[in-house]
């Protein structure tokens, strides 16, 4: 059996379908990835695919770029709609086998933005993504994600940094700046992780650039806007430990089995972001008017959700990477 899964974006999303990926090669089924560039980067060489497709997002803005694809891809048994959007629905119409869309529980977290008190408990995107699976049979069980890190990337990392045991990633950024720890609270976190005898590095893409030039000051190397996502990945997997805001970081460090410190401000672990209790810790207040946004972009102007004492977060990293 042939299969393809349809994850185009966001990076953490995309990262998060490689939960389904054992189980599935276990089966003996041959699996491809649909994704866009460059997020397919992270899943060259990966022992459970058998090819990734990247396309660029600019091409399929149009009806005319979707059809076009959809031509290129009649050699599967079924699909997986592992995002069911717009685009994807469309994509949907034009292929000729049976296309299977998971339940991205959208109306629930709406639910959870209006009703605040209400959570859900339990929800994990990995957990979602395996139940679509059960339409050919194959039940996965405690779904983790997987991402092979690349030698080459590897070496170079450990040329950099050479074999240091103590080293502790700090991502400052998220896709909105209002779903951003303060960076003063990131400073002190570096601080008392240089004080406990670790080794801070800054990770993250070009727009936190800055962000991290300040924390370098506080005694951690900047690597943000110089890696690519393979070598984000590498590093991430020599760290012993990642503190990050709620963004794509989180999902790397699982990926390579790093323990990894979240944390929430306008968005909610509720939503299906967190870690798993084995793969580290999600930081939330749990304000009652928490969560307030989808996504993270939020006009708050208060930010009481992020009055989370950097103290109690490097207290937290240390209880997940002994």
């Amino acid at each position: 059996m042939k299969v393809l899964l349809i994850r185009f974006s966001s990076l953490g999303d995309v990262i998060l379908v490689s939960s389904v990926l054992p189980a599935l090669k276990e089966k003996r089924i041959k699996v491809d990835l649909l994704t866009f560039k460059p997020f397919g980067e992270l899943f060259k060489g990966h022992p459970f695919l058998n090819k990734v497709i990247e396309v660029e997002r600019k091409d399929l803005k149009t009806l005319k770029g979707i059809k076009a694809l959809s031509e290129e891809l009649q050699e599967y048994d079924s699909a997986f709609d592992l995002h069911d959007t717009l685009r994807t629905k469309i994509l949907r119409r034009y292929l000729n086998f049976p296309v299977f869309t998971y339940k991205k529980k959208s109306f629930l977290r709406r639910l959870m933005v209006i009703f605040k008190p209400f959570k859900a408990k339990g929800l994990f995107v990995p957990e979602l993504y395996a139940e679509v699976f059960r339409n050919i049979g194959v039940e996965i069980k405690k779904p983790r994600p997987y991402l092979k890190v690349d030698e080459v990337a590897l070496k170079k990392l450990k040329s950099l940094l050479g074999e240091s045991k103590n080293l502790i990633a700090v991502a400052p950024g998220a896709r909105w700046e209002s779903k951003t720890y303060p960076l003063g609270k990131f400073k002190e976190i570096v601080k008392n992780l240089r004080k406990l005898g670790f080794a801070p590095v800054i990770v993250g893409g070009k727009e936190e650039r800055s962000k991290g030039e300040i924390l370098k000051r506080e005694g951690a190397v900047n690597f943000c806007g110089e890696l690519s996502l393979k070598e984000s990945l590498a590093l991430i997997s020599i760290c012993r430990g990642v503190v990050s805001n709620d963004s794509a970081v989180v999902h790397m460090a699982r990926a390579v089995k790093t323990p990894v410190v979240s944390i929430f401000g306008p968005t909610h672990p509720s939503f299906g972001f967190a870690p798993y209790p084995d793969e580290g810790k999600a930081l939330t207040l749990n304000l009652p008017c928490s969560p307030c946004s989808l996504h993270g972009k939020t006009k708050c102007k208060n930010r009481k959700c992020f009055e989370i004492p950097p103290e109690r977060v490097v207290e937290e990293l240390l209880t997940v990477i002994k």
